[in-house]
């Protein structure tokens, strides 16, 4: 909390930023509606048919050919107005619009011969989407809120086969027994389809929220009542979609509408006759509609903004124990003046969306996910001395600006700016490796003496666990941003053609600062400054570490990169009544910058590694993809799909730097590569029932692992390596009973 208010000054510059090229600036997480209009008498094909997405502007008219498509409708359940001179007007009620699919609504009009009031028809919700050409699993915010044990966006995957959240511990182990943290340890490994954890792209509204330095992990934590809409795609997703080898968790958040909507919740486990507690406290309070200043305030000062303002806002906060409480001293925080006793796990989150309806077919968009989060974990040695462990927080800012303009009624763009922050710290009790040491000046000019005012943990022989004389003094200080620009162009070329094509860049600033065991250790510098020894027997002065506390840690990586990560790719939706293809090509690239090309850290690398420093600054990948989708029949439906795709290893994996020996980066590593087959079959067993069969290959190769090697100065060197290879072969069943007689369920194995 101590950096909270800088923090807001700089997103408040952020957004100030983002307004200024507003004007230039809706994300492609959108669905289409499509179908054929006829006259219910005589079977003719009609032309000039009006058809409105009620609520919205978005609508279109029927060809010669009696066909209609409209694009770009977020996901959702609308209602479509349709009217024709000489036809009777009807409405449509209830259709359903998912991302990146088409809803077909095929209509038949009425003459006005034939005397009729307005006809109201509820659509069909067909259990067979025809255009699937690979696995995806949708689940809508009232699916959400109406699943028990559903609190976040991440407990989704409680509920697909083949998908499972892993909660041990992330740590390396050196060869002295030494227990190393990899990464922040909130962050849940999510495998699927025999993935390792980290394999997934985040989407939200759009723009991609992967952690900047850990890969496909996710960091923002939205609440439910936030969502319209998550979507997980586990096969051989479109080109459109990158920098995930196992899936794509593509998430919708709510807008506001010109109803007003709010509600408020609190949670709690205190009834204990009902399960056991874990002191957990949840509490959410969300509010959307009109944006009450364009609409009510400005236009009685005479002040009429163009178009239509509507906001969308949620604050919640949890609190929690958790399953392994881990009986650390806890002490109060301050919330708005309350004071609130702090838990194990301690989290709050702020949401706000804004739309702004433009004349011109242009919609701008500006949303913002803020997360806090502070814990302690529990670790099984220390279960005697809790108190002798760090404790870790975690600040995350999401800002996006937005725009969609549509160029025509069948071609429009989107474009997006979004700024990413995650503040990661670690630490026992706020304290920096120069706290735990105590040094004594010399009288006499020689070495200054030094000693650390407390014990690497140790194990009680008696008892198995560490004693209390053993502190954790680990220190983190992580700052990474990433600065997103991302443009689509989406063109229903032809009636049976829909071309889509984008281009995609994100900087990347990062710090990261790992210093392990700054408390009782010294660095080689350290050592040599202080004490006169170091390994090398020439006693020639060690290359001085980068980063701050440079005399602390055998055990510590620091880096300041700014690498370039960016994409470009074309896909094409070709679309017929009985056969569907989806086919695209993706580039991804990278610039891995400046630093690992300085001749300083290049002779380290080498000094430490005994390998040759000759890596590439810039390298990049194609990617094909393939999908097609036979509809055998309006109840049931068969695809294939096969498709490359790449993923850059974890940036820590690059750059931890070469001073301290142990686990050394390698700048020389490449993309992560999964080759995919995959068949499908849905079939329609009644009105309220469909079976599912899902059969997959995947060839993995360049996984990264670690090679042991001696080096010049013969410490052994764990370096990542591109020398991993795996198989995945597996097969998925699914059957599903949607909601009638009060009743619903899926049944996955």
């Amino acid at each position: 909390m101590k950096r909270l208010a800088s923090t807001t000054r700089l997103c408040m510059s952020v957004s100030a930023a983002f307004l200024f090229f507003s004007g230039l600036l809706h994300a492609g997480n959108t669905g289409k509606i499509a179908g054929v209009i006829k006259d219910k008498q005589t079977g003719e094909l009609l032309l000039g048919v009006n058809v409105k997405v009620s609520g919205t502007k978005l609508g279109a008219a029927s060809d010669i050919e009696g066909r209609y498509f409209i694009l770009q409708v977020l996901p959702g359940i609308y209602d479509l107005e349709v009217s024709s001179v000489g036809h009777h007007p009807i409405r449509i009620k209830d259709v359903k619009v998912q991302v990146d699919l088409t809803t077909t609504i095929n209509i038949q009009l009425e003459s006005r011969v034939i005397e009729a009031p307005i006809v109201e028809v509820t659509a069909e919700r067909k259990m067979v989407q025809k255009d699937v050409t690979s696995t995806r699993r949708t689940v809508t915010r009232e699916n959400m809120l109406e699943t028990p044990a559903i609190e976040s966006t991440n407990d989704i995957f409680k509920l697909q086969g083949g998908a499972f959240v892993s909660s041990a511990p992330q740590t390396l182990q050196l060869a002295d027994g030494t227990q190393l943290q990899v990464r922040d340890e909130s962050l849940k490994d999510i495998h699927v389809r025999g993935g390792r954890g980290g394999e997934l792209l985040y989407v939200v509204d759009g723009v991609p929220v992967t952690h900047p330095i850990y890969g496909g992990r996710s960091v923002l934590e939205l609440n439910l009542v936030d969502v319209e809409q998550v979507e997980l795609l586990t096969g051989a997703f479109n080109a459109e979609y990158g920098q995930a080898q196992s899936g794509v968790v593509n998430i919708t958040t709510r807008s506001g509408s010109e109803k007003f909507t709010g509600g408020i919740e609190y949670k709690a486990d205190r009834l204990k006759f009902l399960g056991e507690s874990y002191e957990t406290d949840y509490a959410s309070l969300y509010l959307g509609g009109r944006e009450p200043l364009s609409h009510y305030i400005l236009p009685e000062l005479g002040v009429n903004l163009p178009g239509s303002l509507f906001y969308f806002i949620s604050i919640n906060g949890g609190l929690s124990n958790t399953t392994y409480n881990n009986r650390r001293n806890r002490e109060d925080f301050s919330v708005l003046g309350i004071r609130i006793n702090e838990r194990q796990d301690n989290s709050g989150n702020v949401n706000g969306k804004l739309n702004w309806d433009l004349p011109g077919d242009l919609r701008l968009t500006m949303s913002y996910q803020g997360s806090w989060k502070s814990w302690s974990d529990f670790d099984w040695l220390w279960k005697n001395f809790p108190n002798n462990t760090a404790s870790f927080g975690r600040n995350t800012h999401n800002l996006t600006m937005q725009a969609s303009h549509f160029l025509s009624k069948s071609t429009f763009y989107n474009l997006s700016l979004g700024y990413l922050s995650v503040d990661y710290r670690g630490s026992l009790y706020n304290q920096t490796p120069a706290d735990y040491w105590t040094i004594t000046k010399s009288a006499n000019g020689s070495r200054d003496s030094i000693y650390s005012t407390v014990a690497a943990p140790a194990l009680d022989p008696l008892t198995g666990f560490y004693d209390n004389k053993g502190f954790q003094t680990i220190y983190r200080d992580d700052l990474s941003r990433i600065y997103t620009f991302k443009g689509d162009i989406t063109s229903q070329v032809h009636p049976e053609h829909l071309i889509k094509s984008g281009l995609e860049l994100k900087l990347n600033d990062i710090r990261y600062v790992d210093i392990q065991d700054g408390g009782t250790k010294l660095s080689n510098y350290g050592e040599w400054l202080y004490r006169g020894r170091y390994i090398d027997t020439t006693s020639l002065p060690p290359a001085i570490p980068p980063g701050p506390f440079k005399e602390f840690g055998q055990n510590r990586w620091v880096f300041l990169v700014k690498p370039l990560i960016g994409s470009w790719y074309i896909q094409d939706k070709f679309e017929l009544e009985m056969l569907i293809i989806n086919a695209g090509l993706r580039m991804d690239f990278v610039d891995i910058g400046k630093t690992v090309m300085d001749a300083q850290w290049k002779k380290q690398w080498e000094a430490a590694t005994g390998k040759a420093a000759n890596w590439k600054r810039f390298r990049f990948k194609v990617s094909p993809r393939f999908g097609i989708s036979f509809p055998i029949s309006e109840r049931t439906v068969t695809f294939f799909s096969y498709g490359h795709f790449v993923q850059l290893p974890e940036l820590q994996y690059y750059y931890r730097d070469p001073y301290s020996g142990g686990f050394t980066g390698n700048p020389k590593l490449d993309f992560e590569q999964t080759i995919l087959y995959e068949f499908g079959f849905t079939h329609q067993l009644a009105d309220f029932w469909a079976i599912d069969v899902k059969s997959y290959a995947k060839d993995v190769s360049k996984y990264v692992g670690t090679t042991r090697l001696r080096a010049a100065l013969g410490l052994p060197v764990e370096l990542y390596d591109n020398n991993g290879y795996a198989r995945a072969r597996g097969l998925e069943f699914m059957l599903t009973k949607a909601y009638s007689d009060f009743t619903s369920g899926t049944l996955t194995y």
